[in-house]
């Protein structure tokens, strides 16, 4: 086995050829987030973007798009890449641990790897699946099966529907919207729902937003952004910043107007979406992972994805791997409050290494989410004091 670790820029225009074509031999590798043309984009935004390659010989067999952070990785474009993992030929067999140590790492993490094989069955720390809506029969079927299979949501929607007529007046559905105003609104919703929620901003370092702006200026078919918005006349009320290829649609950032949110905005916008992706040719609209409580009413199958971390053999990385396991117990152990916090805790800075390139940018997040923590913690412990003197 030979592999090399390399600058995107480094690869040549044969393995980047290679890299496709593996890509477009297995169905499963279709996302946008597989294709060479978002790491590129990755890889002009951020200094630690590096591609592992590997092979027999001069033929690659396995591109693994990664951001080094010492000797640890993390996919690609994290913590965006709603995909991740290594683009595999069907006639890989390497060694993963070998691999990792031969690149002169001590550890590459994966949080939605695609794994028909079962390669990464040994490295898994969470199964789950991404929910998919299959529009090669056309958008209809997903709203027969939504009409069959979830009866009230169906009726809900027509109710909600009739609310909107009545109330709002008509809607005006752009599923290309150019304007810049708009991709401004969205970004601006966007990070106002991260500070009400609590969640880091990931939009806050500013290669995150050039990396949405760079795939929304491109032109790329196997790679590129589209701005789907939900209008009032000229007033924005929902919209959606998704990813293409060429056959596959991903739904990625989706906000709206508060103020609209009696009107279940994010429904009707993917009400307007299903049938114009279809019509344009598309024919997966994929969800990604978790929130099924509502993604379950516009798909019908999944795609099973692992998070996993394939470690070298060194003792340093084992050690790391024991530390690991043991926070992980901690979740796992069912204490109150105190496995909850853990979870938390893993959760937040998992995204905050992703997000922060640099040191200064992580130590903010770190003590901002640690304020954050106390002031809940502190709240928490208010209430039970006011409980108690009751």
């Amino acid at each position: 086995m030979q592999c090399k670790l390399v600058r995107f820029s480094e690869l040549t225009a044969a393995e980047l050829c290679r890299w496709e074509q593996l890509r477009l031999e297995n169905g499963g590798y279709e996302s946008p987030f597989y294709a060479v043309a978002f790491t590129r984009v990755v890889s002009e935004l951020r200094k630690d973007v590096r591609v592992l390659v590997a092979g027999i010989g001069d033929k690659p067999e396995l591109f693994w798009p990664l951001q080094i952070n010492g000797r640890n990785a993390e996919p690609v474009g994290a913590p965006f890449c709603d995909y991740n993992g290594p683009i595999m030929s069907a006639a890989w067999c390497g060694d993963m641990e070998e691999l990792v140590s031969q690149a002169g790492l001590s550890c590459v993490r994966m949080s939605s790897a695609y794994d028909p094989e079962s390669r990464f069955e040994d490295y898994a720390s969470e199964r789950d699946g991404a929910y998919v809506a299959d529009l090669s029969q056309g958008a209809d079927v997903i709203f027969e099966r939504q009409q069959k299979e979830f009866p009230k949501h169906a009726k809900k929607m027509r109710r909600l529907g009739r609310k909107v007529e009545r109330e709002i007046g008509d809607l005006t559905f752009r599923f290309d919207d150019r304007n810049i105003a708009m991709f401004d609104q969205l970004i601006e919703w966007k990070r106002a729902q991260y500070v009400m929620t609590g969640r880091h901003d990931v939009l806050s370092p500013d290669w995150s937003r050039q990396m949405l702006w760079k795939l929304w200026d491109s032109e790329d078919p196997t790679c590129r952004g589209y701005l789907h918005t939900l209008r009032i006349g000229d007033e924005l009320i929902a919209a959606e910043f998704n990813l293409t290829c060429s056959a596959t649609i991903h739904g990625w950032i989706p906000a709206y107007d508060p103020k609209y949110s009696s009107y279940a905005p994010g429904f009707l916008i993917q009400n307007h979406i299903l049938p114009e992706a279809s019509e344009r040719g598309y024919v997966h609209y994929d969800f990604g992972t978790s929130a099924g409580y509502y993604k379950k009413f516009f798909t019908n199958l999944q795609i099973p994805v692992v998070r996993a971390t394939v470690r070298s053999k060194s003792p340093v990385s084992r050690l790391a791997a024991f530390g690991e396991k043991s926070w992980r117990g901690l979740e796992d152990a069912h204490i109150p409050k105190l496995s909850h916090l853990a979870g938390q805790v893993r959760r937040r800075y998992e995204v905050i290494r992703t997000c922060e390139p640099t040191f200064s940018g992580r130590l903010r997040g770190v003590g901002s989410a640690a304020r954050q923590m106390l002031g809940s913690l502190s709240h928490s412990g208010q209430k039970l004091a006011e409980a108690g003197e009751e």
